[in-house]
């Protein structure tokens, strides 16, 4: 009987796309090449910056950062809302790429992905050899550029590939994975922000490096199970064992409008679509939610809030959606401006009872038609598919043409919105 082969090294590569809108747009329009140009929203808007040449970026404009910010920094910048079916389509021709060189493709985002390439050895020769063949073939086909990074972690990849920014590979080899990480400023480890950070140096940890010199039980006894996903993930291993961040004992989300409104219509809209996000990271963490919370804070900055227990637990849009509705009906008020509302679910449960069998069938059917749904969501984008109160009405003078949403894996297509997410129990 043949000996089974040896378990096989991790060979992960991040992909991270080169100032991905930016790179399309001068890729439609090459005048663009070697300019300041910001792709976002509107820069006399509340909007914020989907992405920035590095010719912006020099002038400390960056993604997520508000536009109007941007436009003091770089008011010589060109600006452009976009396209986001364009993008999408060179999203597919990337993927089409990734495909080609192994089955196992995980799409973080439009523009950029996971790469598995254990086993492909006789396929591609060396993992080094089979990145640096994909950045030249990333070229060649679809006329862009790439960053990635090479290791047996994801972590330790995607923080690589930022180190091989722009155009360049960067590779950690195999047993030198806390050497490369030692260095870095704490805050550079996906999921250390600005809650953990200061809790860190308080204890004098600043490095990743400071970091390893502590041993898994002081940090378990100082953060619980977080303890140990930081001892792990400070020694550049992925944590497929431990927890990525405590249960939350809540989960919201809110977004403050492009402009304040007394519009009822767009209000319940963007709740719709509010509660969509929050029943989706329910159904994420196998949670169910007994308690529902509206928010909504009046210009300039009155902030009203109410819950609802609900009861019976769930995790579907409709039913958290009709009680935030329920809640806004009581709190609206026609004579004032609206600048910001949010959905929260709280008391989280991780199973459920159904008191009506029939009642349970229903939603056991529901779920799995919403877990479907998120699987597409996942792969194309969560706009993708969407309940119909979340949609604009259709426009009588409508030309036609889909206006550009920066985010739109995060975002409702309507008035631009600068949307937040956060779990209430840890905000990193």
């Amino acid at each position: 009987m043949a000996r089974p082969p040896d378990r096989l090294i991790p060979q992960i590569l991040h992909v991270d796309m080169d100032a991905f809108f930016v790179s399309v747009e001068e890729l439609e329009n090459p005048s663009l090449k070697g300019k300041a140009v910001i792709v976002g929203a509107d820069p006399d808007g509340r909007g914020v910056v989907a992405a920035a040449s590095y010719e912006a970026r020099k002038f400390g404009v960056h993604s997520a950062q508000p536009i109007q910010q941007a436009k003091k920094l770089c008011p010589h910048a060109i600006f452009l809302r976009g396209s986001h079916e364009k993008y999408r389509d060179y999203s597919q021709r990337v993927f089409q790429t990734f495909n080609e060189f192994t089955p196992i493709v995980e799409m973080m985002s439009i523009d950029e992905a996971y790469l598995d390439l254990a086993g492909c050895d006789r396929l591609h020769g060396s993992a080094f050899n089979a990145a640096d063949r994909l950045i030249r073939t990333m070229k060649e086909r679809t006329g862009l550029n790439c960053s990635i990074g090479l290791s047996t972690s994801h972590l330790v990849s995607k923080i690589a590939s930022d180190q091989a920014k722009p155009h360049g590979l960067f590779w950690v080899m195999a047993g030198y994975e806390p050497k490369f990480l030692a260095p870095l400023p704490i805050r550079r480890m996906p999921g250390i922000g600005k809650v953990t950070e200061p809790q860190l140096q308080s204890l004098g940890i600043w490095t990743i490096g400071d970091l390893q010199c502590w041993s898994r039980d002081g940090l378990k006894e100082r953060f619980g199970k977080y303890g140990e996903w930081l001892y792990a993930k400070a020694r550049g291993e992925d944590t497929g064992a431990y927890a990525y961040e405590e249960e939350p004992k809540s989960i919201s989300h809110e977004t403050t409008l492009d402009q304040d409104t007394r519009e009822l219509e767009e209000v319940e809209r963007t709740l719709s679509y509010l509660s969509q996000l929050v029943a989706r990271r329910l159904r994420d963490h196998g949670f169910f939610a007994r308690t529902i919370g509206l928010k909504i804070r009046f210009a300039p900055f009155r902030t009203v809030t109410r819950d609802v227990t609900l009861f019976e637990p769930t995790h579907l849009d409709s039913a958290i959606y009709e009680s935030v509705l329920a809640m806004l009906d009581r709190v609206w008020d026609p004579a004032q401006k609206v600048r910001l509302v949010g959905v929260r679910a709280s008391g989280l449960e991780k199973g459920t009872f159904q008191r009506s069998l029939m009642q349970g069938e229903m939603k056991r059917k529901l779920t799995r038609l919403l877990q479907t749904a998120d699987k597409i969501r996942d792969r194309f984008g969560f706009d993708i598919l969407q309940l119909g109160r979340s949609l604009d009405p259709p426009d009588d003078d409508s030309d036609g043409l889909e206006e550009f949403d920066p985010k739109p894996a995060k975002r409702p297509r309507r008035k631009k919105h600068k949307h937040r997410r956060e779990f209430l129990g840890r905000e990193d």
